[in-house]
């Protein structure tokens, strides 16, 4: 089981790998659609592996924004009120996500000490603890 699903769009994919190493550090299992088996149909393996998520992180940018699989992935999540948002280049929101708070990461460069990292990492165990 994915306890922390990961979605975002192929142009943050490098902050996506850096956010799924971080939550990793701190003992959290992750996903991210890099690990869909190669006989597998994703859309499959995307649905099973959001129902099995207790925590759904979404790196919104411009693409994330246009992206009909993260925008349906974040308001599966939001439905399941599971959803944290984080934002890397400042886009944004696409309705009703505006409405939810959203972490500003623009520029963030993996400092696990910075206040915005926290606030991610502080909803994901919330979340994660039930």
């Amino acid at each position: 089981m994915s306890h922390v699903f990961i979605s975002y769009a192929r142009s943050t994919a490098r902050q996506a790998q850096q956010v799924a190493a971080m939550l990793r550090d701190l003992g959290h299992e992750v996903w991210l659609d890099d690990a869909i088996p190669a006989h597998r149909a994703y859309a499959d393996v995307i649905e099973e592996r959001l129902r099995e998520a207790r925590a759904v992180v979404v790196l919104w940018s411009v693409e994330a924004a246009k992206s009909q699989w993260v925008r349906s992935e974040a308001d599966r999540a939001r439905g399941e009120h599971k959803l944290v948002q984080l934002t890397v280049d400042g886009a944004a929101l696409p309705m009703p996500f505006d409405q939810i708070q959203c972490v500003d990461l623009v520029g963030w460069q993996g400092d696990p000490a910075a206040a915005g990292w926290k606030r991610v990492v502080a909803s994901v165990a919330e979340l994660l603890a039930g």
